[in-house]
């Protein structure tokens, strides 16, 4: 009868595994408890044939290279079923040891290592390939019988879950990986912070800009604001952006604008506050809500002349053009001069601008704005 301190000693280090070490190692565990000469967990591509060994015990790689060789020859799979997740088999119920040893995939591959007898189990099929768990006993052992055939398959479910679960971390992680390079690549400093302001990762033109005196600054592990009234704004804003979060999962994810001073400077900077979804922090704690604030350094005229914001709101080219000078931060003394125009000209514009996108202000404006072309931000 099998030990369950042995069992569950085995069942640990199966979903306990996170290394190519430790895979090695239940291989070894697996192969020691169903008293075989080997065991591998190999992959096997469909429309090819090709495969090769993930893992095995004992780690040959002689082995691995005629495995690999002789992998499209394989004569166990021949049949449908041997595709089927989970799927336990023997070899004999496929092609008899006489049949067998007439193959070449036996000649060149099972014969000099005196394998004779096959016990095989699929862990997971995705159209494409093959991920099996195969155990061979010697031509001086027995075969595998029923008894070892129910054991087999009980532990092949906890293989095909630890392993899924892995194939999830590491497709995790490298979409993580990618992420992370575009927000590097991101020509405005962008953070990626949680709902009470902690950093949760941040790009280099942002960490710079933490050092320059921008108005924002790195209290720690969190993103701050120099003035306390801009502060307390940014605070509310991340965390009324993480209520909506929770309150409404399927609503399309809000924009918030707010102006941060730069001190010493004229022009503030502009932060543009998104959701972005939420992260595990890899314990037993909920899911955090994760949100992205990209800034942007004002006096950077937006291009009006494609602009989405405009062309939604028809505004004529000088309401574009004056639109997106407030949208850099411009007051209405900095637009004027720019512009070359008087201060009553700038707000007759902004007048019709107010008018025709509905809003009462040129914070309402900004605003909208982002909501149109929140990248520019």
């Amino acid at each position: 009868m099998p030990n369950p301190s042995a069992t569950a000693d085995l069942l640990y280090h199966i979903h306990a595994a996170r290394d190519d070490d430790a895979w090695r190692g239940v291989m070894a565990q697996l192969r020691k408890r169903l008293g075989a000469a080997s065991a591998v967990l190999a992959r096997r591509h469909l429309a090819s044939g090709q495969g090769e060994v993930l893992y095995g015990a004992p780690d040959d790689a002689a082995f691995a290279r005629a495995f690999a060789d002789y992998a499209p020859r394989n004569p166990w799979f021949l049949s449908s079923d041997a595709c089927q997740p989970l799927h336990v088999s023997s070899g004999d119920e496929a092609l008899g040891s006489r049949e067998l040893q007439r193959t070449d995939y036996y000649q060149a591959l099972l014969r000099p290592c005196r394998f004779l007898h096959r016990l095989c189990g699929v862990v997971a099929c995705d159209g494409e390939a093959l991920c099996y768990l195969e155990l061979y006993r010697g031509e001086d052992q027995r075969r595998f019988g029923q008894r070892e055939k129910v054991e087999f398959r009980g532990l092949l479910a906890h293989v095909a879950l630890a392993t899924e679960n892995r194939w999830q971390r590491r497709h995790t992680a490298a979409l993580e990986q990618a992420l992370m390079r575009i927000i590097d690549a991101h020509a405005h400093a962008t953070f990626l912070v949680e709902a009470d302001g902690r950093i949760a990762y941040s790009n280099r033109t942002a960490q710079v800009l933490c050092e320059q005196g921008s108005g924002l600054y790195r209290d720690g592990e969190y993103l701050a604001a120099v003035m306390p009234a801009e502060h307390r704004a940014l605070r509310e804003t991340l965390a009324a952006l993480a209520r909506i979060a929770d309150d409404a999962h399927d609503a399309p994810s809000p924009t918030r604008v707010l102006s941060v001073s730069t001190p010493g400077a004229p022009l503030p900077i502009t932060l543009t506050l998104q959701l972005a979804g939420s992260a595990l922090g890899g314990g037993p704690s909920p899911a955090r809500t994760l949100l992205v604030v990209t800034v942007r350094r004002q006096g950077v005229e937006h291009d009006h002349h494609d602009c989405l914001f405009a062309r939604q709101f028809k505004l004529s080219r000088a309401q574009a053009r004056v639109n997106a000078l407030i949208f850099a931060g411009h007051s209405i003394a900095s637009l004027a001069r720019t512009l070359h125009v008087s201060e009553n000209t700038v707000r007759s514009h902004l007048k019709q601008i107010f008018q025709k996108t509905h809003t009462h202000g040129q914070m309402e404006l900004v605003h909208l704005h982002a909501q149109y072309c929140p990248m520019a931000c």
